[in-house]
């Protein structure tokens, strides 16, 4: 084997040899995923800083930040997680020109002057940390706001709140906590979300959560617990799953609360009253099944209105009456189809809004009224639709329409007419104007017909030689609608690339049936769907294998690095952002439940056989000439902890044959990807895209 030019930073190798079912496993880097041993943190302290030496001095780079830097000045405020009260108060958030972070800003209505809350800048300055806000949440009648607060991509969110009366913040800082909340109807406390152990590198992590009731002026170290598999034994909830509050309008009579079982996609639910909630141990009386698939719901009084895939692959809308009889008698709303799932929908006075999207690229919108279907016409084509309603006993409707090439605009649906109502300015992004989409089905391995988009400057010569880059998830039943992104789709695309979005098999674009054939036993189908797609761009001359590079995270690194241990002479580039790359340990990390439920189980025999078929670190041969490759990981990830990754490019950098490098970047202030600055997002992007154009050739990018 040819040595590498390249000299790695030496990753320790304690071999472990195991068993699966009388197939021999040897695990060559094991040892790796013990990140508080001293030698494991040094080993990743000197990749960060080789990959940190490597990238920061590709020229253009530093082109691509300025460029981003612009793009991101470009917007005089971005306007981000708008709550609006019953009485038309309007709590958001405000990210202002060349800020690090959104500050927390609200107007008397809608149409009033912004007023500045909240800057979390000046939070605990002593720490030195970029903090940022992940949610805030206002009390029914907005005299409190709970505002969650992280730093360098930690999840687990500090809760602060403001007396919006005083103007001051209460003196208790809630801590452990998940960013969801649900207030009391009458205002004087909330329930969330809490989680024991915050530890990333701990097993329990995300195990034994509980919801908790806080009352404002309360101690928060004091926790009223009211469920967790210790106040309610009799509903059999073990350490390994999680509980959840639904989300509550100040006039529903009852609360509905979840379990997550780590054997089913799908939550049980269960329904006690809203007098129960704020005081005692609630009697929790079941309402759906896990065999009842739903997805996700609203109430309506004493009638639970939810989406659900039973007999439905591509879904339907049903409702529940809360009662004695609840079990097995609910009522068909809206019928599902052929081509379209059901997406999302809101219930306001007026009846049922709903969407429908198709491919997982063009989305619809309807209302149901009467029992009749009425298609709602848009003033331009929807990739995707987002929907807010202020509550059942309101008409107020908000629609939120975006897509590849056009920025988010935010509608008001009034007496039957679409009237913007964004509360920030409109992007200006001209460049757009000069790209164009196409949506493009392609037959893969077994004739499946894959959605692929595919985005590029008009007008361009189809002569093969253009930079490619292909995203891809293919987990978790998650779709990647139209988005548009700047930093990700313009940049690439006016330096001559093609930006392409793979939606292949495992995700949710077309729905039930889509989801579980890329799921377990049948998880090949998701790279066998993204190289199909790859070499349909290759034959229609979009591109070469010389200019192919793919990108994906977390779970998408199944797929990234599936795709280029099955077909590395395919690929020129590959990068996998803090991804799944040993999927038959991801269950022995934190936060495993929906790596078992898509991936499967090693204890199963049958589950064990597809998790070692998807798992791209036990895929890599030696001697093998390998893409150049872009590893990247979070030292405070909770989601895919860093030896996922790690041991991935400790044992491709020692078997890759071709002169091709293989970068960990590892960041130690930065975890999955969440709660990031936009300077912390710029270098990420940035690092990619230098990464990718210098090992594509283009001029600007090259190393001497």
């Amino acid at each position: 084997m040819k040595k590498n030019k390249y000299n790695y930073p030496i990753a320790p190798s304690k071999p472990v040899t195991e068993d699966y079912f009388g197939t021999k496993i040897t695990d060559h880097y094991r040892n790796l995923e013990d990140l508080k041993n001293p030698e494991v943190q040094a080993w990743l302290k000197a990749q960060g800083k080789y990959a940190k030496n490597i990238l920061e001095n590709i020229p253009g780079r530093d082109r691509l930040i300025k460029q981003m830097e612009d793009l991101h000045q470009r917007q005089t405020f971005k306007i981000s997680n708008i709550n609006v009260t019953k009485d038309n108060q309007c709590f958001f958030l405000k990210k202002q020109r060349g800020a690090k972070s959104a500050q927390v800003c609200y107007r008397r209505t809608e149409q009033s002057e912004d007023e500045l809350l909240f800057d979390p800048k000046d939070y605990k300055p002593e720490t030195q940390k970029n903090y940022v806000i992940q949610n805030i949440s206002p009390s029914w009648d907005g005299r409190y706001l709970v505002i969650a607060i992280t730093h360098s991509g930690i999840e687990f969110g500090e809760m602060i709140i403001l007396d919006l009366k005083t103007g001051k913040f209460l003196p208790h800082v809630i801590t452990h906590a998940y960013t969801d909340i649900t207030w009391f109807p009458n205002n004087n406390g909330f329930v969330y979300r809490h989680c024991p152990v915050i530890d990333v590198n701990s097993k329990e992590l995300h195990n034994n959560t509980k919801l908790v009731r806080y009352r404002i002026g309360d101690d928060p170290k004091q926790l009223d617990i009211f469920f967790s598999k210790d106040t309610h034994p009799q509903l059999d909830i073990t350490h390994v799953e999680g509980v959840y509050i639904h989300p509550l309008d100040p006039l529903d009579k009852y609360i509905l609360g979840g379990i997550y079982r780590t054997s089913t996609p799908h939550v049980e639910l269960y329904y006690t009253s809203v007098d129960q909630l704020e005081d005692g141990i609630p009697d929790w009386k079941p309402l759906l099944k896990a065999e009842d698939q739903a997805r996700f719901g609203k109430l309506n009084g004493n009638t639970y209105v939810y989406s659900t895939v039973k007999n439905a692959p591509n879904g339907e809308i049903r409702s529940i009456t809360i009662g004695k009889k609840s079990i097995g008698n609910s009522t068909l709303l809206v019928n599902t189809e052929t081509d379209a799932i059901i997406d999302n929908f809101a219930l306001t006075s007026e009846g049922l809004y709903f969407t429908r999207v198709k491919n997982g690229v063009e989305s619809k919108l309807y209302l149901l009224q009467n029992g009749k279907e009425i298609n709602i016409p848009l003033d331009r084509p929807a990739g995707s639709i987002a929907l807010t309603a202020k509550g059942v006993s309101y008409s107020d409707l908000s629609i939120t329409i975006t897509g590849w090439l056009n920025p988010p605009t935010r509608y008001k649906y009034i007496n039957k007419q679409l009237i913007e109502a964004n509360i920030g300015p409109s992007d200006t992004y001209p460049e757009f104007e000069d790209f164009v989409v196409k949506e493009v089905l392609v037959k893969s391995h077994d004739g499946e017909e894959v959605p692929l988009s595919i985005i590029h400057q008009k007008g361009i010569e189809l002569d093969g030689q253009h930079p490619t880059l292909m995203n891809g998830y293919g987990s978790n039943n998650y779709s990647i609608p139209p988005r548009f992104d700047p930093f990700k789709i313009l940049v690439w695309v006016a330096q001559g690339g093609i930006y392409c979005v793979a939606h292949v098999r495992g995700g949710g674009e077309k729905g039930e049936a889509w989801f579980q054939a890329g799921r377990k036993a049948h998880k090949p189908n998701t790279w066998k769907d993204f190289i199909a797609c790859t070499e349909y761009l290759i034959s229609e001359n979009y591109t070469c294998q010389e200019k192919m590079a793919i990108e994906g995270a977390s779970a998408g690194g199944i797929l990234i690095g599936r795709a280029m241990t099955a077909r590395p002479d395919l690929y020129t580039v590959a990068i996998a952002r803090v991804g799944v790359m040993n999927a038959l340990r991801k269950e022995k990390a934190p936060n495993n439940v929906m790596s078992i439920l898509n991936c499967g189980i090693s204890t199963d025999p049958i589950e064990c056989k597809g998790l070692i078929e998807m798992d791209a670190y036990l895929q890599l041969q030696e001697g093998v000439n390998y893409p150049a490759t872009l590893i990247t990981a979070g030292i405070n990830d909770p989601r895919v902890s860093a030896w996922q990754p790690g041991k991935f490019a400790a044992k491709l950098q020692v078997y890759n044959a071709s002169d091709k490098p293989i970068i960990f970047g590892v960041d130690h202030e930065s975890g999955h990807g969440y709660g990031n600055t936009t300077s912390k997002i710029i270098e990420k992007f940035a690092n990619m895209y230098a990464f990718a154009f210098w090992q594509l050739g283009h001029p600007d990018y090259q190393l001497e």
